[in-house]
């Protein structure tokens, strides 16, 4: 598999550097490195942080549950390193909210995978599941204005600043961008929208 190369499978998302994958009860050690803090279980809407080993367990077999009855492409995922399958953390795909239909992706790193370019490779896998059906031409991510790090992210992913959304968090507008399949084509040209694709010289991807 070429640096670039990205497979969409049945269960799994595949590059080089990550795959995404189901949950497992054997990912609630590190799981709850990432939703048992209080800040990060606000940013991604839990009313509280998971407690314990026990409540993660339920909780990645409920994303699971919940997963397998959503449509193509949305998803919740686990996060492991394709080199030796360590878990890195979770990614998903899913709807803004009940009220507004976008899809939005996000990524949430284990803190010994932070800092390591690792969110772009996430996002990247996501923005090829968000487009691998023909009924989806745009894809969001949404970030606090202080979240310059996940904001930096997207725009590598070449996603853009848009004003037409007012999305709110407790009363504070988020930032949004969007990443169309135009877009995409665009600023990557030559992929190919079917299970797979191998584009040449993203050296930043």
């Amino acid at each position: 598999m070429s640096e670039q190369h990205v497979v969409i499978e049945p269960q799994r998302i595949v590059t080089p550097a990550v795959v995404l994958r189901p949950w497992s009860p054997d990912d609630a050690p590190g799981a709850i490195e990432i939703y048992g803090d209080p800040a990060t279980a606000e940013a991604v809407g839990r009313r509280e942080p998971v407690h314990d080993l026990a409540e993660m367990k339920e909780v990645l077999a409920a994303w699971n549950s919940a997963s397998a009855r959503r449509p193509v492409p949305q998803g919740r995922w686990a996060a492991e390193a394709a080199d030796d399958g360590h878990l890195l953390g979770g990614a998903t795909l899913l709807p803004f909210s009940a009220h507004a239909s976008h899809l939005v992706m996000g990524w949430h790193l284990r803190p010994p995978a932070r800092g390591r370019g690792l969110a772009s490779h996430i996002g990247h896998a996501l923005a090829h599941q968000a487009f691998v059906g023909s009924d989806v031409d745009e894809v969001f991510f949404v970030a606090g204005t202080d979240n310059d790090a996940g904001i930096a992210v997207a725009r590598r992913l070449g996603m853009t600043s848009v004003d037409d959304l007012e999305w709110m968090h407790h009363g504070v507008r988020l930032h949004v961008l969007r990443l169309r399949r135009t877009d995409l084509h665009n600023i990557r040209p030559g992929i190919s929208m079917d299970n797979s694709y191998d584009p040449d010289g993203l050296d930043d991807w």
